[in-house]
């Protein structure tokens, strides 16, 4: 994978890595050759000509060190710049796939949830694969390629030396290894688990909830599940590596056990002259290499388990599903304000069940439609739909006569302009927080201010610090806040600024709901300017608000039980009647009781 995305540092790093593994075995063989010159520099004096060779072949060693040190330091750097490209890279492939499906409903199935987890580190014990290439780099295949280079030398002494000793801490370190592994997927079956104690920990941690947690006193008990929650998942873990030690402890005797062997040969050897001393301290440090085999259990451990989450990459690149439906198609460049029709729709989320139930609606083009009802009636399924958020259970929705499934989502969203009763406060400038409605047009500073100014917001925005460009939280430097109130303007506008960008669909899921009386009143007395020539979808709770809407469609169940204008319905004296009288009377109530 490093090589595909940055095959210039992975050449770098091979070229490196060679020269960094060849330079103990080089310094090996040059402290040897000074050692065994040390006896006859001491009998001769220090003006011989062996005196000349101990200064020549120290010189040589410091040398060698000193280009040891030279290499190594631009190969971290290498390593740590080969981490971050594919922590990087892999976070891109993440968002892309999150990001890819017209739908949202994978985003809301814990499994989503559970993969992303495990690619963020969330039950790894927080290893990345961008640490796992580092530590393989600067670790295992730095130790690995010193470990042949320098014990090669012990050929020189006894053919099979080399070979029992490979083979000896091969064995170890493939136990090793294989016990990191087992230790890693055990650590990534329990990401549920710590899933839940990072919830938990936020909740103690997060400046949102302190003021309920505080408020309630429960943050002892938060404390208490972060404990249990973490506990429970990491105990699993600890006994899985307190029967990994023990076969961990059996592996390092056998492979220190061979070790001693071969190392009392070359000693027996050297005492009896078989051998000189300036080959035994080379034969010495050749076998002291393959040591470093066995002794990779840190890093065996970060490699295993940031590669551990590889396959939850694959996975949720092929849950999250394709980018466009089967048969998606464009709009026409010249479509005019679009005509809905739900024609026999039901839906239901996944586990659960139906919300909407054989929905038959029509909203004319141009025309506004508010959707009312009691929770649970299905109002914000229907915008979810119209959205293109999800796809029906049952029916068909079209627009102008299209089936909407034959339409790119990516297009059909061009068409809508939202306000979601969950919208979104991004902690950037007001320009960008309302710019996003339509980002080819972002550098239309008119168009902003119209948006601004129909939304109620343009003189707020113009009062802040820095005006357009400040930003909107007060955790960054010049930040400012804004009022519940304040920001519903500001997502108001987001929603015109997409209609100035051509959006012939307006969608207004409680748009008011943090608005004073006041606030609320002024905006519902320009309610028909602001939606003169679209298709608007209006859902409110307050069923005074949406008297000025065209058409009223009133849903219980999950389908259309009276629809009409408010005086049609009024006259009625259907459900629709009874509920705003019922509204009607209570805010008459309040208002008496503040008038006394």
């Amino acid at each position: 994978m490093l090589a595909a995305i940055d095959p210039l540092t992975s050449l770098g790093l091979a070229i490196l890595l060679l020269l960094a593994a060849a330079m103990p075995a080089t310094a090996i063989v040059t402290m040897g050759l000074m050692i065994g010159s040390l006896p006859a520099t001491v009998r001769d004096g220090a003006s011989s000509a062996a005196a000349h060779h101990t200064l020549m072949t120290m010189a040589t060693w410091a040398l060698i060190m000193l280009a040891a040190q030279i290499v190594t330091r631009p190969l971290f750097v290498m390593a740590g710049q080969a981490r971050s490209r594919l922590d990087a890279h892999l976070q891109e492939r993440v968002l892309t796939a999150l990001n890819r499906p017209w739908s949202i409903a994978h985003l809301e199935d814990s499994k989503t949830a559970d993969l992303v987890s495990q690619l963020a580190g969330v039950g790894i014990s927080g290893f990345t694969p961008g640490g796992s290439i580092f530590q393989l780099i600067t670790s295992r295949a730095l130790r690995t390629l010193t470990a042949l280079i320098s014990g090669s030398l012990l050929f020189a002494y006894r053919w099979w030396a080399p070979l029992v000793l490979l083979a000896a801490q091969l064995v170890f370190s493939t136990i090793n290894q294989r016990i990191a592994a087992r230790q890693a997927a055990t650590a990534l079956g329990q990401t549920k688990g710590l899933r839940r104690a990072d919830y938990y920990r936020d909740l103690a941690l997060a400046p949102a909830a302190a003021k309920e947690v505080r408020l309630l006193g429960i943050a002892v008990w938060i404390a208490e599940r972060v404990r249990g929650e973490w506990l429970g998942s990491v105990g699993q873990q600890w006994r899985t590596q307190r029967r990994d030690l023990v076969v961990s402890i059996g592996a390092a005797s056998g492979a220190a056990l061979v070790n001693l062997i071969v190392f009392g040969l070359i000693g027996l050897d050297a005492a009896s002259g078989v051998i000189s001393l300036a080959a035994a301290l080379i034969f010495l440090r050749a076998a002291q290499a393959f040591t470093s085999l066995g002794q990779l259990g840190a890093a065996d451990f970060v490699i295993e388990h940031g590669a551990a989450s590889l396959p939850s990459l694959l996975e949720l690149e092929g849950l999250a599903g394709p980018a466009e439906s089967p048969g998606a198609k464009d709009l026409p460049a010249e479509a005019p304000a679009v005509g809905i029709r739900f024609e026999g729709v039901s839906f239901a989320y996944p586990g659960g069940t139906p919300v909407l139930r054989d929905l038959n609606l029509t909203i004319p083009a141009g025309s506004s439609m508010a959707l009312v009802g009691l929770n649970g009636a299905g109002k914000t399924t229907v915008v979810k739909l119209l959205a293109r958020l999800y796809d029906p259970t049952e029916g068909i929705v079209r627009v102008d006569g299209v089936d909407l499934k034959d339409i790119a989502p990516t297009v059909w969203r061009t068409r809508i302009a939202a306000i979601f009763q969950d919208f979104l406060r991004y902690h950037l400038n007001a320009r960008d927080n309302i710019g996003f409605g339509g980002l080819a047009r972002a550098g239309d500073q008119a168009a902003l201010d119209r948006a601004a100014a129909k939304a109620g917001v343009l003189e707020r925005i113009t009062a802040l610090p820095k005006g357009w460009e400040t930003p909107l939280a007060r955790q960054y430097t010049g930040g400012a806040d804004l009022s519940g109130g304040e920001w519903q303007r500001i997502a108001l506008a987001r929603a015109l600024f997409a209609v100035e960008a051509g959006a012939k669909v307006l969608i207004l899921d409680e748009p008011t709901s943090n608005m004073d009386v006041r606030g609320e009143a002024e905006l519902y007395d320009r309610f028909l300017d602001l939606t003169r020539g679209l298709t608007t979808v209006l859902i409110s709770h307050r069923f005074s608000t949406v008297r000025r809407a065209d058409r009223i469609c009133v849903l219980e169940n999950g389908a259309v039980s009276e629809i009409g204008s408010h005086e049609e319905l009024m006259a009625r004296g259907g459900r629709y009647a009874a509920l705003f009288t019922l509204q009607s009377a209570r805010f008459a109530d309040d208002g008496a009781e503040s008038v006394a």
